[in-house]
């Protein structure tokens, strides 16, 4: 069997030496070298991931199969808490309520707008900016384990418009200077630096001009290309059918000591963790992620309601396995430019 007929049911029961058979396999014709076959937990579901490094970058293997994907929002009933913070209480949810100011707890005012309509607007809601339930036929698939920010890349610190920047940096603790970002009209290579605080420079990098139909003409000049968006949802879903990877609740707590949310049943899920996949995504809600279909982002909102000072509800739905925002999809294919949007190299295997 070719290893971009493997299932996602048959790779979550396959133990660790089938695993890296196929692994090896996927390797081969990817002309890459397996470099990590383990078990990996997320919200606290169980799989084995197999990350295999294709010219000097990690990718993960992600299985396929007919997959359901898609949320149905009549089987999903919302907590209290969740029902107050989509009324506007900033209180319900609140995920650091030890560094909250001295205000009234304000969910008593949000508790006497419910009606009797309330859950089914708000199931009307998570239906406008979801994908409704299907079932795809997907092959299995090789996608690096982080996207890049496109157009964004690392400089040298001798670089004319980088050392134009160090000349810049001013006494006392400056630790960035240059801003990436800049007007949708800008087309103009521009740089950020950083410094430590005795002003010397650690690092810097570069945001160029590009588009959509540059980065999708270079990754397939390599033989690559971005996910479909069935694609991605299901390696961030990963066989999960609840609202979210990790289940149908949006977190109630938050652990400093190993940066981690809490869910309602005691579930921790590791904030900086991949996905049950191993691939890192929707880790930054300013960051949209591209898909083979220029109209569907996914992953962020582009910090719409983290900038906005929307309430937890709003924030969390972002990171529901079937987000996506036709709006939002839209707003990024009319840009004349894509700098700064995440895009992630997709290898297939068949």
């Amino acid at each position: 069997m070719s290893t971009a007929d493997i299932t996602l049911d048959e790779w979550l029961h396959f133990d660790e030496r089938e695993a890296a058979v196929v692994a090896e396999g996927a390797a081969r014709t990817a002309g890459g070298v397996v470099t990590s076959v383990h078990l990996h937990e997320f919200g606290g579901r169980s799989a084995y991931n197999a990350i295999i490094e294709v010219e000097g970058r990690p990718f993960a293997f992600v299985p396929g199969g007919d997959t359901r994907l898609g949320f149905d929002t009549a089987s999903w009933t919302p907590t209290d808490e969740e029902v107050l913070s989509y009324l506007g209480s900033q209180a319900a949810l609140d995920l650091f309520p030890q560094y909250a100011h001295q205000e009234a707890d304000d969910r008593d005012e949000a508790r006497a707008l419910r009606t009797d309509g309330t859950v089914g607007e708000i199931r009307a809601h998570i239906a406008a900016i979801t994908s409704r339930p299907r079932t795809a036929s997907l092959k299995a698939f090789l996608a690096a384990t982080h996207a890049d920010q496109a157009g964004v890349s690392e400089a040298s610190l001798d670089h004319p418009v980088i050392a134009a920047l160090i000349e810049k940096w001013k006494p006392g603790y400056q630790q960035l200077v240059g801003d990436l970002l800049l007007p949708d009209t800008d087309i103009d290579t521009h740089g950020r630096v950083s410094f430590d605080p005795d002003g010397k420079p650690t690092a810097a990098w570069l945001a160029a001009h590009t588009t959509y139909d540059t980065i999708t003409a270079e990754l397939a000049g390599t033989g690559r290309r971005l996910p479909t968006p069935d694609e991605w949802e299901h390696a961030y879903a990963f066989g999960a059918r609840g609202l979210f990877p990790w289940g149908d609740r949006m977190p109630t707590g938050w652990r400093e000591d190993d940066d981690a949310l809490v869910l309602p049943d005691g579930v921790h899920v590791a904030t900086a963790s991949p996905m049950l996949s191993g691939l890192h995504m929707a880790q930054n809600s300013y960051k949209w992620e591209l898909t083979a279909d220029r109209h569907e982002v996914r992953g962020a909102d582009g910090g719409g309601t983290e900038c906005g000072g929307e309430p937890w509800f709003a924030k969390w739905l972002i990171q529901a396995s079937a987000y996506r925002d036709p709006e939002q999809g839209d707003f990024v294919a009319r840009r004349p430019h894509t700098r700064g949007t995440l895009a992630r190299p997709v290898i297939p295997l068949d």
